[in-house]
């Protein structure tokens, strides 16, 4: 009885998965090949270039403001001691389980028109003019972009430059260099691959950026990302769609090729120092330059977030805060993401676990190890698009598929890094002990990695929670998620309620992604 139990499991998780490729494949096919019964439309192929050349633009700035924030912080981090350091180091969950939306709402509470900087300005030199504009322009878009990435950089570079092996610079060193030579002649060229790893995803989460430009972007200023959801949604033109996500997904793919040779270059390019290098307290000319990097941290980053808990609780009132709980849509909409999430996640680690049982035995296998990365290339808008076009109206459970589809590599990155732990000796015996391969399936991948299966299952259940995109472009009927609810309140200009609703939906991801790492680094946990 038991083996037919193990059996009909390992059948399901194979179903899932199968489900999950076709879940992926069939939407990206049905978004890039054009109807042949559809009404073929002229495209402006020059107007869609320059909308090219601004989506690559913008991304490329966004991730050099990334970089330019996220190695000085990788450097205090991994190098020096001062107050706050783990609270810096915390941040890197903000990109993964904070929703962009809330950092946009941010922004325009704090930099908008009459947003707080703007009123207390206009307090301080008696005008009634509007002193900062930058938000709603270009720069609006890259410096958030920025500051919302930057902490991927830092905990990457980080945790590689903490264990760089120091012999060349000590070496440089004794010979007289200063410490600017040996960082642009050493030092860069060993960060270099942990650099460029974390730059590839900024890229394409800037590339993809669809709310921030949304909401920012300037009349003609658009990207791809929201050109193609105006063309698919506003105007209903399928064709010039069509030819968008072709256009995206063709850059996209490009950039994730990119991806997956720089983490193997990083691999065989990484030589950890068994003893880490020692922290010391910032002294001498550090003072003036980290002064001015947690001034540009405070002001582009903290403010900004901090100013969502001012806006949702406005002279210390919980006035907004009730009216937004007792609205008759938030409950509703707080039940959804939460099924949503729960659904999503355990399907997400069933397709996760399957893939990796089966890459344990094909891992040097390139085709099979780029598998996973390959949902990287395509953003929520094509894939929504992509939907609507094969199923023709959206449901809760297409919603489920489609984030499935796009969020299964997360859980497979948890999943395979605790499958790597495992040592040769434990699955050799395991197959000596009995010859059915079912055995070690559920007697030692299972056993030996429970942290990772459930910190993984958490960690898609918040970014699930806090997807806006998906929900927003399958536009099902009657039906709202926490994230999509505080979306349309922000449309709305109901920026104190936005907030509240916000604040619940960044408290909820923000306490599950640190449940997920505690279930992580935790040893005692089971």
């Amino acid at each position: 009885m038991r083996r037919v139990i193990q059996i009909a499991a390992c059948a399901c998780a194979l179903i899932v998965f199968l489900l999950a490729i076709a879940a992926f494949a069939v939407p990206f096919l049905a978004a890039i090949i054009q109807n042949s019964a559809e009404k073929k439309v002229a495209t402006d192929y020059v107007h869609l270039c320059a909308i090219a050349g601004f989506t690559l633009k913008q991304a490329i700035f966004s991730t050099a403001i990334a970089v330019l924030v996220g190695l000085p912080a990788a450097f205090f981090i991994s190098h020096r001691d001062f107050p706050f350091r783990r609270i810096l180091s915390a941040c890197a969950a903000v990109p993964l389980c904070i929703p962009s939306l809330i950092i946009a709402l941010g922004y325009v509470s704090f930099f908008g028109m009459n947003g707080i900087l703007n009123r207390v300005l206009a307090s301080f030199f008696s005008t009634d003019k509007k002193i900062i504009s930058f938000l709603y322009s270009f720069w609006g878009i890259v410096i958030a972009q920025g500051f919302y990435n930057f902490p991927l950089v830092m905990a990457t570079v980080a945790d590689s430059w903490a264990t760089l092996p120091r012999a060349q610079e000590d070496a440089a060193t004794v010979l007289g260099a200063s410490n600017l030579r040996i960082f642009f002649t050493i030092t860069v060229w060993h960060l270099l691959p942990a650099i460029i790893s974390a730059c590839i995803p900024v890229f394409l989460y800037c590339f993809f950026s669809f709310l921030i430009v949304l909401l920012f972007g300037g009349i003609g200023t658009t990207t791809l990302e929201v050109e193609l959801y105006q063309a698919a949604r506003n105007s209903l033109d399928l064709s010039a769609a069509t030819k968008i996500a072709l256009i995206e997904t063709t850059l996209a793919m490009a950039i994730v090729v990119l991806y997956s040779a720089a983490e193997n270059t990083s691999g065989t390019q990484k030589n950890a120092e068994e003893n880490p290098v020692r922290r010391h307290k910032i002294r001498g000319a550090e003072i003036l330059i980290a002064g001015f990097f947690f001034l540009a941290i405070a002001l582009f980053f903290v403010l900004p977030l901090l100013c969502i808990v001012f806006s949702a609780f406005p002279h210390g009132s919980l006035a907004v805060f009730q009216n937004v709980i007792h609205k008759k849509g938030f409950l509703p909409a707080l039940l959804s993401s939460a099924k949503i999430g729960v659904c999503t996640a355990v399907l997400c680690i069933i397709a996760a676990f399957s893939y990796a049982v089966f890459l344990k035995s094909h891992r040097n296998n390139l085709v099979l190890k780029t598998l996973p990365i390959l949902p990287m290339a395509l953003s929520s808008v094509v894939m929504g698009f992509g939907m609507t076009r094969t199923v023709r109206a959206g449901s809760p459970l297409i919603l489920v598929a489609a984030q499935t589809a796009l969020m299964w590599p997360l859980a497979f990155r948890q999943i395979w890094a605790g499958f790597a732990k495992i040592p040769s000796e434990t699955l050799d015996a395991a197959r000596l002990l009995s010859p059915h391969k079912i055995d070690a399936i559920f007697g030692v991948f299972l056993g030996e990695c429970k942290r990772n299966i459930l910190s993984a299952a958490v960690l898609c259940f918040a970014v699930s929670a806090g997807d806006t995109t998906l929900p927003l472009v399958l536009a099902i009927p009657h039906f709202d998620t926490l994230s999509l609810f505080t979306y349309r309140l922000a449309g709305s200009y109901r920026f104190g309620e936005a907030s509240a609703a916000a604040l619940v939906l960044g408290a909820w991801c923000m306490t599950l992604f640190a449940i997920a790492n505690k279930m992580k680094e935790n040893d005692d946990v089971f």
